[in-house]
């Protein structure tokens, strides 16, 4: 198992944990409502108050979170686990619209739970290897995204858009 996929399951199993806890909690609270009436004891009638408030509106949001967060994750596994390496082709291989599968990407890149990848204005999902070995040089910025240039095998290049700001000497291009 990859650290990508160790990160994801790690926020995988806390959204769960939240939600299995906030269902428990709606489920406990009915009966320590009752039995903090019926025996007059207000600390515990307002903690099942609480809890039945609390899991009613939190537990379906928090186990929808929980579908969402498994979505995200069958587009890493194709990613790492399949070597998908388009948007479209995770689209085909899953069954979702390519749009979709890009926004899942953008997630778990922002999130940090697919380091190491980048991906391209026409949806291809690279390996970050220029950045992740550190072979970075601050040289400046792209003049078609502003993203940081790197420096590889010679070319002057934007690891994110593709762009080529100076090439290799002699080639014919």
């Amino acid at each position: 198992m990859s650290e990508n996929q160790k990160r994801f399951k790690s926020v995988k199993t806390k959204a769960m944990v939240v939600g299995v806890a906030l269902a428990v909690g709606l489920v406990a609270g009915i009966p320590m409502i009752v039995f903090g009436a019926t025996k007059g004891i207000t600390a515990l009638l307002v903690i099942g108050i609480a809890l039945v408030v609390i899991g009613f509106y939190g537990a379906p949001i928090a186990l929808a979170q929980c579908s969402s967060i498994a979505a995200h994750g069958a587009v890493l596994a194709a990613i790492e686990d399949e070597g998908l390496g388009t948007v479209t082709m995770i689209g085909e291989h899953l069954g979702r619209n390519p749009k979709q599968v890009r926004a899942s990407v953008d997630y778990l890149i922002s999130h940090g739970q697919l380091k190491g990848y980048i991906v391209d204005a026409e949806g291809n999902i690279k390996r970050n290897d220029a950045r992740a070995a550190r072979d970075y040089v601050d040289v400046g910025k792209c003049p078609n995204c502003n993203a940081p240039l790197v420096l590889e095998d010679g070319e002057l290049r934007c690891p994110y858009c593709g762009a080529i700001v100076r090439k290799k000497e002699g080639r014919n291009n």
